[in-house]
């Protein structure tokens, strides 16, 4: 038994090997890139993070709400909404937003209502682990018939756990409104895209950086790996941080 466990070691820490060598690459890169706000910050405790509350939904939305309004390049936006909206960064920059946003009937309220400067607008649903998808649907019922005559794009933000839960309601609503699905996945890209190319104020940068290590460690269940140990749970969250690294850098690398 023992023999069979160091065999199973060996070869998952051979596995682990030419990753652990682009994660630190990936990682010293970084720490470069974000040299004016202190580094790459990677040793926090992020899982511990309480300077803003993320107990609930409207946490997280309140966190998105302001980034995307503030943000000046619109590279953020366009991680998440650009191949929907069919647009670059360029017209996504500073956004209005609008939160809790009443429907016709008082009965639903959208999370964020985004008014874009080409007068469309867009609905985000926010969720981080409430699979209670049903409601989405009746919320885009109820903006249309409140602001009739508008360009509109629905759109639901979700873990990426929750993908197939979504789908499964999604399915059974073909005939309703149309929704795009965002992952959190995509909210971490945009953010280390924006980070990455540094043309964001400091403050926004700053606050930036808090909310995708919350984020990462929150919702996407990303921790430091432990190289000290040669496990198939470390080989894939060494992958996963890889992945990452990579696209928030543009794929540059």
């Amino acid at each position: 038994m023992g023999d069979d466990r160091g065999a199973a070691g060996g070869k998952a820490q051979k596995a682990l090997a030419p990753y652990r060598g682009s994660y630190e690459h990936l990682r010293h890169l970084w720490e470069r890139k974000l040299r004016h706000m202190c580094g790459d910050l990677h040793g926090l405790e992020w899982a511990g993070f309480r300077p803003l509350r993320l107990s609930r939904e409207e946490d997280w939305s309140d966190w998105l709400a302001w980034l995307l309004q503030t943000s000046i390049t619109g590279v953020l936006a366009e991680a998440m909404l650009g191949q929907h909206m069919g647009c670059g960064s360029a017209s996504l920059g500073t956004p209005k937003i609008r939160r809790e946003v009443p429907t016709e009937t008082g009965e639903r309220r959208a999370d964020l209502v985004v008014e874009w400067r080409s007068g469309r607008r867009t609905h985000i649903e926010v969720k981080v682990g409430d699979e209670n998808f049903e409601k989405t649907f009746e919320t885009c019922r109820g903006l249309h018939r409140k602001v009739s005559g508008r360009v509109w794009c629905h759109a639901i933000l979700i873990p990426d756990a929750s993908r197939t839960a979504w789908d499964e309601v999604a399915e059974a609503h073909e005939a309703d409104c149309a929704v795009e699905v965002i992952l959190w996945s995509d909210v971490v890209r945009g953010l280390r895209r924006s980070l990455w190319d540094i043309r964001e104020p400091i403050a926004w940068q700053a606050w930036a950086w808090a909310f995708c290590g919350a984020v990462e460690s929150h919702l996407l269940g990303l921790q430091k790996p432990n190289f000290l140990r040669s496990r198939i749970a470390d080989l894939d969250m060494v992958s996963r941080w890889v992945e990452v690294l990579k696209e928030g850098a543009g794929c540059s690398l």
